[in-house]
């Protein structure tokens, strides 16, 4: 079973996909936070260092392995605090719109807490922007980054639903080390190597994540389940474990591959890109059991 090729198709400077290298399963990835490069219209009060705190910087060259078990591996470009796509398009921070907002909105904490779809601050207490962004240029964000992304991951969710008739969504992330201000635990919280989000245990089937945070354990991490996240709009919006769609975040803690404040690849990166493909492969398998 092969992908269309419009589903491959690369849109420039917002997302690109890898396609299986290894006969199709069952399984999706995508990697929405790891983008870093910043659009040409977007002119932001602070470094671009600054605007690229807060991405998944490595993720998915983390998980780059999964197309060779079948799956194909979604990859945004551009940089979460720019527009983030595990938000609602309803969680836009109306502390940062001129004028008034004309289209639906939700209560959001991330928002309030200025990490909405498009983020009030770089990091910290420090502004993104010198002046508060017009509804014609939050309206842009949306319709040029959320909605594309949005729709490809759609589709190749659906295309390997109709292929199957189930589909296991592996949503790819990373953490900071520590809580901080932003984080919806406290400050100076120290972190799992891994957490699992399965959305309180409503976006799959509980052996997906038993499976994974078994793996995971197995080959020497600590594990978290749910907590501090338990998976956002990409993963509550995909999910549907009663009718064979399931979805689950995987966090991974920077700690393990990187410097935080030089942004570098630590010497554990190599080490912990392979325990994931040794996860990939299990997830594999897993998955080609029930399919």
């Amino acid at each position: 079973m092969m992908i269309p090729e419009a589903l491959l198709s690369s849109i420039t400077g917002v997302l690109s996909v890898d396609a299986p290298r290894a006969p199709r399963t069952a399984l999706v990835f995508d990697s929405p936070h790891s983008g870093l490069q910043l659009p040409l219209n977007f002119h932001p009060a602070v470094s671009p260092e600054m605007v690229r705190v807060a991405s998944d910087t490595y993720v998915d060259e983390l998980f780059e392995s999964a197309p060779d078990y079948g799956a194909p591996l979604l990859r945004a470009h551009f940089p979460r605090s720019f527009l983030d796509v595990n938000r609602s398009d309803q969680d836009v921070d109306l502390e940062m719109i001129e004028g008034d907002w004309p289209h639906p909105m939700r209560e959001n904490a991330a928002a309030k807490r200025g990490m909405g779809l498009s983020w009030r601050y770089a990091w910290g207490d420090t502004p993104m922007h010198d002046r508060k962004l017009t509804v014609a240029e939050m309206e842009a964000r949306i319709e040029t980054y959320w909605r594309p992304y949005h729709s490809r991951l759609e589709s190749l969710l659906d295309d390997t639903y109709a292929s199957f008739g189930t589909v296991y969504h592996i949503d790819c992330h990373s953490m900071p080390a520590i809580g901080h201000a932003l984080s919806p635990d406290p400050a100076g919280t120290v972190r799992a190597d891994f957490v699992i989000g399965d959305y309180d245990g409503e976006s799959c089937e509980p052996a997906l994540t038993d499976l994974i945070c078994t793996t995971v354990e197995g080959l020497g991490y600590s594990v978290a389940r749910n907590i501090p996240f338990k998976g956002a709009e990409l993963v509550r919006r995909y999910s549907d474990p009663a009718k064979g769609r399931h979805s689950i975040q995987i966090e991974v803690n920077r700690r393990l591959y990187m410097d935080e404040k030089s942004r570098a690849r630590s010497d554990g990166f190599t080490n912990l890109q392979g325990a994931i493909t040794r996860l990939n492969a299990a997830l594999h398998d897993y998955v080609a059991a029930r399919t």
